[in-house]
């Protein structure tokens, strides 16, 4: 018998299996929201510290959205076809490195992305260890 430790049961929050689109319906609704602030922000003339907080968390929400968006997928696509996804996400950062290596314009796009991904993930995986998920598998 093995028992997990307490690290483990942690990160479980953040290598979750399920495949839910939750996380990607409150990115695009955080994203809304400050899209809608930085349009009334204009509309009724607040100050300018409200518009730019409101487009940098349109921007930085809608990455998150979008990076979410691209994990569930590829989730999803893995789950449909019975495959292990590390497998896949091997294949994209293959096909990363090598247009990064062929187009070097490329490299702070790619970079760009991958940070998103990145912060998507501590996201998500914070959201779901502070509500106390169970939606891993064990």
């Amino acid at each position: 018998m093995k028992f997990s430790s307490g690290l483990q049961r942690l990160l479980r929050h953040f290598q979750t299996r399920s495949l839910s689109f939750s996380a990607f319906k409150w990115l695009t609704l955080a994203t809304l929201c400050f899209g809608l602030l930085g349009a009334v922000s204009d509309w009724v003339k607040l100050p300018v510290n409200i518009s730019l907080y409101a487009a940098f968390g349109t921007i930085g929400f809608g990455l998150m959205a979008l990076a979410e968006l691209f994990v569930q997928c590829v989730e999803r696509m893995a789950a449909k076809l019975c495959h292990e996804s590390n497998y896949y996400w091997a294949g994209f950062t293959a096909i990363a490195i090598i247009s990064a290596n062929q187009n070097h314009d490329l490299v702070n796009n790619l970079l760009l992305f991958s940070l998103a991904l990145l912060i998507r993930g501590l996201i998500v995986g914070s959201v779901r260890a502070l509500s106390g998920s169970k939606s891993y598998r064990a």
